[in-house]
């Protein structure tokens, strides 16, 4: 009946192909994704992270780290990755695509030119704790003159689900947007990303 019939845990035991001492490849796979939260959490895992686990070494986890990179990619193969980033709906949409996951912070920025387009998406700038990411805001400025950009769009994830932004989001935004200036380049945006959805700071009339 092909792959579209199988479960979750049927798909990822065939990643896994086989299981460990007392436990065959699909109940391998249930446990991972119970012991981590579902497939979305999963997905969020770094290839280290997945090394670490029972059962999961070299290429397994090469394969599985693989496999959730497709199926990111694929995800946002439909917003050209070097469109026009010039309106925040659709920056809020590729965003969600590809960085909607992960049990971990992870702050990041788009790259843009000056017109809008996309130059390049530096995902992992600063990985966080699981309730905050602290990064300066020379680190990013010092990427994006590397990249040649003309504009910024930070974000960052939230691995609650909830986007809304807390107070340290709002200080850490206005630093970096007067450091921006300072230097010629533009904030454009913050984004924090839910699985819930995302929120814009110029939407909000926070920028």
């Amino acid at each position: 009946m092909g792959a579209a019939a199988l479960s979750n845990e049927e798909l990822l035991s065939l990643l896994l192909g086989s299981g460990t001492r007392g436990e065959n490849a699909l109940d391998r796979a249930r446990s991972l994704l119970a012991d981590h939260g579902g497939l979305v959490a999963l997905a969020g895992m770094s290839g280290a992270e997945l090394r670490r686990e029972r059962g999961i070494k070299g290429a397994r986890a090469a394969v599985i780290e693989a496999s959730l990179e497709l199926g990111r990619r694929l995800s946002t193969e439909a917003i050209a990755p070097r469109d026009l980033f010039h309106e925040p709906n659709l920056v809020k949409e590729y965003l969600r695509r590809a960085r909607g996951d992960g049990a971990q912070e992870r702050t990041g920025a788009l790259f843009v030119n000056a017109r809008n387009r996309l130059l390049k998406d530096d995902p992992d700038i600063y990985r966080g704790t699981l309730d905050r990411a602290v990064v300066e805001p020379r680190e990013i400025l010092k990427r994006a003159l590397l990249a040649n950009a003309a504009g910024v769009i930070l974000y960052h994830n939230h691995p609650s689900g909830d986007p809304s932004p807390s107070r340290e989001d709002r200080e850490f935004t206005r630093r970096l947007a007067t450091a921006a200036e300072s230097v010629g380049v533009r904030l454009l945006d913050h984004i924090v990303v839910g699985r819930s959805g995302c929120i814009s700071f110029r939407e909000a009339g926070l920028l």
